[in-house]
């Protein structure tokens, strides 16, 4: 139970004018052992790469907004919904279930408009395809010792109850979904009475690009931010009502610059038609975004980002702001990988040849594989799973199922002129519940060696990527060719992987 009142904070609420928009400002004042802080959905993945990473950069900002509200006498409750039983015997977690059992009051009709939904994918074009691939919270979140990790209405009303607590402030992701519509979620528990706050610093929106109309994540969530002072609660800038707290140090560098879309090395952005790339700094207004294009690191003499531009080939874009030469936000990267033409189709099918050399994700002994779990050796025209072989949800006839590592040597005959294939993470992982919990792990770089020389590779390759197109001229009196599959370097869990439509073409 809470004890004697301590010292009262003074909320700066904000909210606006249903019909007008007119902003109106309000102060209240409050106990700080009386304030709840609810982090919705800070998950470790997201099937819109660029949402993911938008979670990403918050991170270190919500965990500093956190520490304060701890240090201020908060009661944190971190509520990652479909995932928290991946939680199981965490005190956060269990702690809930020794609660007394406790009715939930309907005190409030909560009534609002259709909140605008951009649709969940902040990549244009090139869409994301929708997965269930997070299994947790985001791995930089810090868990509290003395946090709760509630999950229904009824258990987060069971926290208020016990801690006494008469508002409630968000944070977290996926506004207009995750916020708001779930159990746990602001408009659940404003039914219920609790005086319920949106941290407008510390959210992001279900996520929309069109750079065409200039629609971007970052004006999504404006908008989202505005309905909901509209419709539904007032906000806050928690990091200004902490700074006045005595909690903030505004010299703090937290915030990387944003890239949309943004793929990075270990999830790439794939592309065919020229891509529209927007960096924003919402959190420094006024600084200057410095970005360079070849790989090295932005100084406050690299290029000035002055608006949208167009990445056209394979591209690295490195990017940081600065005020004058103090940088103010953390570099951050964005990886765009161009997909070559599509390959024409083998004379000769790999799948149908000998390999010379064999092997994968075992144990070898002599020359022997012994292959680990429920992987076999390379499977002819199926997956490693002996399913169909679909990469990206097309299905292939022909082509060879493996799981990385794996490696497979040929004989090169006098007539073949190319090597020509496509290959990708094969689509297993998603046909079970949308991918859930395993959807995120699937990894793998494909290569290609011609007598021990890497002559092609592809970047990485995750679920539901478009399948990486090879079409490699092979030299006259070369004598062995090998494709590989290898893990990316994170492990090689539910990493199969497939090539289509794979082989040589005569000279």
């Amino acid at each position: 139970m809470v004890g004697a009142a301590a010292a009262e904070v003074e909320l700066t609420l904000q909210s606006r004018d249903p019909v007008s928009g007119e902003i109106r400002i309000t102060r209240e004042k409050v106990d700080p052992r009386r304030v709840g802080v609810i982090a919705v959905d800070v998950w470790n993945f997201h099937w819109c790469k660029t949402a993911t990473m938008r979670v990403d950069a918050l991170v270190p900002r919500i965990n500093r907004a956190l520490e304060g509200a701890r240090e201020l006498g908060m009661t944190v409750m971190l509520c990652p919904s479909d995932v928290v039983e991946n939680y199981a015997g965490f005190p956060q977690r269990e702690r809930i279930f020794s609660l007394p059992s406790t009715t939930v009051p309907k005190v409030e009709e909560v009534t609002c408009p259709p909140v605008p939904d951009a649709g969940g994918c902040a990549c244009g074009r090139e869409r994301c395809a929708v997965n269930y691939g997070w299994d947790g919270m985001h791995p930089g979140l810090r868990i509290g010792a003395d946090d709760y990790m509630p999950d229904t209405q009824q258990e987060v009303y069971a926290v208020c109850q016990q801690r006494q607590l008469t508002h409630l402030i968000y944070v977290g992701f996926h506004t207009q979904v995750c916020l708001l519509g779930k159990p746990m979620g602001l408009r659940a528990m404003k039914s219920a009475g609790l005086k319920c706050v949106l941290a407008r610093d510390l959210t992001d929106a279900h996520p929309g690009y069109d750079p065409a109309r200039g629609f971007t994540p970052d004006l999504n969530t404006e908008q989202v931010v505005e309905h909901f002072e509209k419709h539904l609660s007032p906000t806050i800038d928690f990091e200004r009502d902490l700074t006045r707290w005595g909690k903030w140090d505004p010299s703090w560098v937290l915030d990387p610059v944003r890239i949309t879309p943004w793929g990075t090395l270990a999830r790439p952005h794939l592309f065919e038609q020229p891509v529209i790339v927007t960096l924003t700094a919402p959190r420094q207004p006024g600084a200057q975004i410095r970005y360079t294009l070849d790989g090295s690191e932005p100084t406050p003499s690299s290029p000035l980002y002055a608006g949208p531009f167009e990445v056209a080939n394979t591209t690295r874009v490195r990017t940081a702001a600065f005020r004058g030469n103090q940088r103010v936000a953390l570099e951050s990267e964005g990886a765009f990988y161009r997909l070559g033409a599509l390959p024409p189709l083998p004379e000769i099918q790999l799948g149908d040849l000998k390999p010379v050399r064999s092997v994968g994700f075992g144990h070898t002994y002599g020359g022997t594989v012994r292959y680990s779990g429920n992987t076999q050796a390379p499977q002819k025209d199926r997956s490693n799973l002996a399913h169909e072989l679909r990469i990206n949800r097309q299905k292939y006839e022909r082509g060879l199922g493996v799981h990385a590592p794996c490696a497979l040597s040929y004989e090169l005959k006098p007539e073949y002129g190319r090597f020509v294939g496509l290959a990708g993470v094969d689509e297993h992982v998603v046909a079970v519940s949308n991918g859930s919990n395993l959807a995120k792990y699937p990894s793998v770089n494909f290569k290609v060696f011609i007598d021990g020389r890497e002559v092609a590779a592809s970047p990485v390759m995750k679920v539901l990527f478009p399948a990486w197109r090879f079409d490699v001229a092979i030299p006259e009196g070369a004598k062995l060719l090998t494709v590989v599959a290898q893990d990316a370097g994170d492990g090689s869990r539910e990493d199969f992987a497939d090539w289509a439509n794979v082989g040589f073409v005569r000279r």
